[in-house]
């Protein structure tokens, strides 16, 4: 690995990042470095050879989790270890942040040098897609939908950690300042929406029918012509099989590999992710 060194990504790498991304037949990442270099929970990491970017990798500190993600080696450096050390200097840095658990989702390249590592298959996540709705559904009986407010983030707070078994708040609390919808009853809190890029939304929602109406909402608050996509873990299976039925469609099924102890998570309260790096 003569010449490989690692080190943080800057604004003035995104291009190169992005270019890399694209070249693996990635979608355009420019709003998601955009994101991640203004989370400070993030710490994007770039991979280079005589100054030149040719690996990118991302740690996400979710306490007591912490998330791997963006791992990109270009094509002509390929077996040489370099993922592997990008790989590896992430979950030193996860480490070091008090994170006991590591969690990625895999591609189907990469999950045989994750296994290697120690990573254990947890389950699966179905990444669905579905297009704009017309008009706004209706919320279910006895509860209704507004704005999300600052007032609200604590709530999304606790309730994203039941959910998740993760701190999330740094990153929830950005998507928060683009807006957000909050789903309640005159008992409090029964779930929320926080738009994200790449047409993901981070959802949550205890009830059935709570989860399906804010994945419509999401639907209906998307661009004319654009279309939204939902994150479902495989415990959750109810929810994407019925998603199914009502039209969306499974683009991809990627395996969530952990290592360290299991997350005490609800994944049935799971309706959509941030992103597929960082959960």
């Amino acid at each position: 690995m003569t010449n490989f060194e690692i080190r943080a990504m800057t604004a003035a790498d995104v291009g190169a990042a992005c270019e890399l991304a694209r070249a693996q037949g990635f979608r355009d990442r420019q709003r998601f470095y955009d994101f991640v270099l203004r989370t400070s929970t993030c710490q994007p990491l770039v991979g280079t050879i005589d100054d030149r970017l040719v690996a990118t990798g991302l740690a996400t500190v979710s306490l007591p989790v912490g998330w791997i993600g963006a791992i990109a080696v270009a094509a002509e450096q390929r077996r040489r270890g370099f993922g592997r050390a990008l790989t590896e200097e992430i979950c030193q840095r996860l480490r070091a942040a008090g994170c006991a658990t590591l969690s990625l989702e895999a591609t189907d390249a990469g999950r045989p040098m994750y296994e290697r590592m120690g990573f254990r298959l947890a389950n699966y996540y179905h990444q669905l897609q579905a297009d704009h709705l017309p008009e706004a559904p209706t919320p279910p009986e006895g509860s209704r939908v507004r704005r999300l407010e600052p007032v609200d983030l604590p709530d999304v707070f606790a309730l994203d950690r039941q959910a998740t078994g993760e701190d999330r708040h740094v990153a929830l609390e950005i998507l928060a300042r683009d807006g957000g919808w909050m789903l309640e009853d005159d008992d409090g809190s029964r779930g929320f929406l926080l738009p994200a890029e790449r047409a993901y939304g981070a959802i949550v929602a205890p009830r059935f029918e709570d989860g399906l109406f804010l994945l419509d909402l999401h639907r209906s608050v998307a661009p004319e012509g654009g279309h939204v996509r939902a994150g479902i873990p495989d415990e959750h299976a109810v929810a994407w099989q019925e998603l199914q039925t009502r039209g969306w469609q499974e683009t991809w099924r990627a395996p969530r590999m952990l290592l360290g102890p299991d997350i005490d998570w609800r994944p049935e309260w799971i309706w959509g992710q941030i992103n597929s790096a960082m959960g």
